[in-house]
């Protein structure tokens, strides 16, 4: 149960969101806000108000921040991109969930005795209205951070937070992931999942242990993407940075995000742009065909079990587990392919007989099948990989070479969304990246942002200009809503 610290804190954050608004540049506050909210607010926690959805620690930051923002700007942040493809992904993502409605009016029997009931146009409302906390993300990180130097700065200071994030990482590793339950009063997940090889693995403020290891991975691959980039004076710090993130990884005992890591690592090191982007595209197309894949049984699932099975049978049997239950929940999300089933458990496998839910649903992948279908899975994906597949028709337009810092910020986030398909670690910073990754390809093929490779660094303090609110004009006096 969330003690009135957890409620407060909640409470309290759409004022903090507003005083960095208020006190700090647009960029800073866009991405301090959502990242700060994420690594700190309770996780697990809902805070329920009268008349309007549930407020999370993914949706708070960022529906107020977006509404703040636009008070900035005199204008409502478009939440659909100027891209055709970006269009016609938005529009399948807030309408899909309409016709998931229009073919869900049925109840689904379950044994002799449950019911679930149809779906209600509130459903599809509040379907929508669930979207909006992560595509206001999106469309802030798209409007704002849409240049190289605010691309880099977001990189930064997602490094510059895992830096300080793993200090009390290092606490629960030896001392038990205990942070939440104290600070919070209750922990958010089970905490036996927090026990692997005869220790602890972090968690914070999170929501899983696998969480806080993808999220740690990204940011020590991250590193090296900047140690690259970095004046020759400043390489150094990145890379140490980057080795001791990947030794807190180690730490963190998830061997999938340690690998990730591992295998990129001397990619992001020596390869080029266009091979980087490239790579990154190759998970992108993985990704996008995987429900493909599994529906014609291309996926090894037999072979990566008994591989998995020489490591650890522990990792084997949780991982047969997995494609188990992603098979049973497949073939549930394949009698309604379109607009899938909608919420309320009728996307779940029961058992006839006791009505038992028997299916556990671990990929966000599985989960947006059997939620809305292809036109859900291929929404949300497909805006989350859109920059993905933009990045070298965008250089190509400038008729330069693919840069190596954004290949690599497409690289780590393409690991990212293929982490998706055996967990459901989407987090606010998967759309964070990947709107500003958008933004600034949307601005590069128009010629309005320059491909140089003079990292942020360079400048100096005293030459770059202070900015009220989001509309890039020098600042003379107090920064305002209007």
């Amino acid at each position: 149960m969330p003690n009135s610290l957890a409620f407060l804190t909640m409470t309290l954050w759409p004022f903090v969101t507003l005083a960095m608004y208020l006190l700090l540049p647009a960029r800073t506050a866009v991405i301090w806000s959502i990242l700060a909210g994420y690594l700190l607010l309770p996780a697990g926690m809902t805070l329920d108000l009268p008349g309007v959805p549930g407020m999370t620690k993914q949706n708070v930051p960022a529906v107020f921040g977006y509404f703040f923002a636009s008070a900035m700007l005199g204008r409502l942040i478009p939440l659909v991109p100027k891209s055709l493809a970006g269009r016609i992904l938005v529009g399948l993502l807030l309408l899909g969930p309409v016709f998931t409605v229009v073919t869900n009016g049925d109840p689904v029997y379950i044994g002799n005795d449950t019911v679930l009931p149809g779906l209600r146009p509130y459903d599809a409302a509040s379907m929508i209205v669930n979207q909006f906390g992560f595509l206001s993300i999106w469309a802030l990180s798209r409007e704002v951070l849409s240049d190289r130097t605010a691309l880099r700065q977001l990189v930064t200071a997602f490094v510059i937070a895992f830096l300080w994030y793993s200090l009390p990482m290092l606490y629960e590793v030896r001392m038990s992931p205990q942070l939440h339950t104290q600070i919070y009063g209750f922990f958010p997940h089970s905490f036996q999942q927090m026990m692997r090889q005869g220790g602890f693995r972090p968690i914070v403020f999170l929501e899983h242990g696998l969480w806080i290891a993808i999220l740690t991975s990204m940011a020590v691959m991250l590193a090296v993407v900047l140690a690259r980039d970095a004046a020759p004076g400043r390489k150094l710090r990145w890379y140490a940075a980057a080795f001791y993130l990947l030794i807190v990884l180690v730490l963190c005992k998830s061997i999938a995000a340690l690998l990730y890591a591992v295998l990129l690592m001397p990619m992001l090191l020596l390869f080029s742009g266009r091979r980087l982007a490239q790579i990154a595209m190759l998970m992108g197309v993985l990704v996008l065909t995987y429900p493909l894949l599994r529906s014609f049984d291309v996926i090894p699932t037999d072979s990566l079990v008994e591989t998995a099975a020489e490591y650890s049978a522990e990792r084997a049997q949780s991982l047969e587990f997995r494609f188990v239950n992603e098979d049973m929940l497949l073939s549930r999300a394949m009698q309604r392919p379109l607009f899938g089933w909608g919420g309320w458990g009728r996307n779940s496998v029961y058992d006839p007989q006791t009505g038992e839910n028997i299916s556990t649903t671990d990929g966000l992948w599985i989960i947006a099948m059997g939620y809305g279908g292809y036109a859900g899975f291929i929404g949300q994906f497909g805006l989350l990989l859109l920059p993905i597949f933009m990045l070298t028709g965008a250089y190509r337009r400038t008729g330069q070479e693919v840069s190596v810092f954004a290949a690599g910020v497409a690289v780590v986030l393409a690991v990212n969304l293929v982490d998706l398909l055996p967990n459901a670690t989407i987090t606010p910073v998967t759309w964070l990246f990947s709107g500003a990754m958008l933004g600034y390809l949307e601005n590069l093929r128009r010629g309005e942002v320059g491909t140089g490779t003079a990292p942020a660094a360079a400048v100096p303090a005293s030459a770059r200009p202070r900015f009220s609110g989001l509309v890039g004009q020098p600042v003379a006096g107090p920064r305002t809503l209007v």
